[in-house]
């Protein structure tokens, strides 16, 4: 079953490059099957432990075996990949240069399933290095002015970071022998090792997430990215770089996670307020958003330093959370410069309420979800991390609401001047046509999504909590 969840995509992709005009049908197949696979794991999981385990033995002398398992944290980010490929699909429906673009999608979408699915470390990495290259031509052809500056910027960072990953991995393999989770947990490596060992794969991951200083290449991937490749890079690329955090160091090497609890709080908090100041600062409207969602993903590292039940659950949520929130982001701001022709506030003016009412209710609607307004996933996420930020380090961490404070400063700003007021020059000379009913799905399908988490947590919560519970126990929170 998980096999073919990755297969299917890459088997479809050269079909998609050679009959163009099947191109994103093939996509939507393929995006359906991994959401169905999610799915049925979902239902019959059976509550802990990992299940649905595949393995084909490859190298067996070097452990260079695909070996395949999934659990609840593996589950829920798979049935997100599948979701979100559906969704950017068919937000890509028009999309130039189709065969290629969606051969990479399910290239990608492959390795995305096989980034969560593996339980091989060296696999891990394979499938981790794979993204990489769609997401460099997805930039780099259909990006923006500046896009073969981006996505060289993109594929350095991440495959520099990467280099230190793979250094951890060796390392793990010259002192165990082995490259399978389960043997490496099961290995006595002394705890200085791990302490290398650790530090070095949070390199590897910090870039991906992104955190502060390792984030200056995401705004401009985001700036010169199409839309829905931002939500990829979003919504899914990001989630790798938590979830390596949490796999492959929290629950590989839970004493060394320990030593390193404060770094990992430091660097949360820096980047939580450093992302949120920088939006506040900026008038590109695309770059906002990409500060507001490495904002987000710096809570989640929060929560994750907690290194308790309550917060490794929250982390999960929020990781969720984020995904579908500013995936909705993303598209609004696609479709305002698509309408505007800039990317600039200050260039667009007021009343584009009037003029889109369609894209300004959606853009408050996602901007409330952002800054973390009740009955919205991101309420749940950022109030479960902060309760256990605060649980795990006191009352000192009652800065982190202050973030929210100026995630609402800075969309606020942006709605006054942008959607809301008199119509500017600009707007009143706009010849706007209507989004396509293909198009509109998916941003209602956001909205749908985040308020369902929102008003129904325990959906999820419920799902992830036992896993959560388990791993909290092993770290003695």
């Amino acid at each position: 079953m998980l096999l073919s969840a990755i297969l299917l995509p890459v088997i479809l992709a050269p079909f998609a490059y050679f009959f163009e005009r099947w191109a994103k049908y093939l996509s939507l197949v393929a995006g359906a099957f991994v959401t169905l696979i999610g799915a049925i794991m979902w239902l019959k999981y059976p509550g802990h432990g990992f299940a649905f385990e595949e393995f084909y033995p490859i190298f067996p002398q070097w452990d260079f075996n695909l070996h395949l398992g999934v659990d609840a944290l593996s589950i829920a980010l798979i049935t997100l990949t599948g979701i979100i490929a559906i969704l950017v699909t068919l937000s890509s429906w028009n999309m130039p240069r189709q065969g290629a673009y969606f051969f990479l999608i399910l290239v990608f979408l492959g390795a995305m399933v096989g980034v969560f699915a593996s339980l091989n470390y060296l696999w891990f990495f394979i499938f981790w290095e794979f993204t990489l290259v769609p997401m460099f031509f997805h930039i780099g052809i259909w990006g923006a002015e500046q896009r073969i500056y981006a996505a060289v910027k993109f594929f350095l960072y991440t495959h520099l970071a990467s280099i230190f990953l793979f250094l951890a991995i060796l390392l793990i393999f010259i002192n165990t022998g082995h490259f399978d989770f389960i043997a490496i947990k099961q290995s006595n490596i002394p705890l200085e090792l791990q302490k290398v060992i650790w530090l070095l794969a949070f390199i590897g991951y910090a870039v991906k997430m992104p955190v502060v200083p390792f984030h200056t290449w995401l705004p401009d991937a985001h700036v010169q990215a199409p839309s829905p490749i931002s939500v990829i890079l979003a919504g899914l690329l990001l989630k790798m770089g938590a979830y390596g955090l949490l796999r492959w160091n929290i629950e590989l090497f839970p004493q060394a996670s320990k030593f390193f609890i404060y770094l990992m709080l430091a660097i949360g908090v820096i980047t939580v307020f450093h992302a949120a100041f920088k939006a506040l600062y900026e008038d590109h409207v695309k770059r906002m958003v990409a500060y507001s969602s490495i904002n987000h993903m710096g809570l989640v590292l929060v929560a994750l330093a907690t290194l308790t039940a309550v917060g490794i659950s929250a982390s999960i949520y929020e990781m969720v959370a984020h995904a579908l929130i500013i995936s909705l982001m993303f598209m609004v701001a696609g479709y305002i410069h698509h309408i505007t022709g800039t990317w600039y506030i200050s260039q667009i003016g007021g009343g584009l309420m009037k003029k889109v009412p369609f894209i300004g209710v959606l853009y408050m609607l996602g901007a409330l979800g952002a800054l973390g307004f009740p009955g919205t996933a991101g309420f749940i996420g950022e109030v479960t991390a902060i309760y256990a930020a605060v649980e795990k380090f006191g009352w000192t961490m009652l800065v982190l609401p202050f973030s929210a404070v100026l995630t609402a400063g800075f969309f606020f700003w942006a709605i006054r001047r942008m959607i809301h007021g008199a119509e500017s020059e600009l707007v009143k000379k706009l010849h706007v046509h209507e989004i396509p009913w293909v198009e509109r799905i998916p941003l209602m399908a956001y909205v749908a999504l985040f308020v369902f988490l929102g008003i129904f947590p325990a959906i999820l919560f419920n799902f992830i909590n036992n896993y959560a519970n388990t791993l909290g126990k092993v770290l003695g929170g």
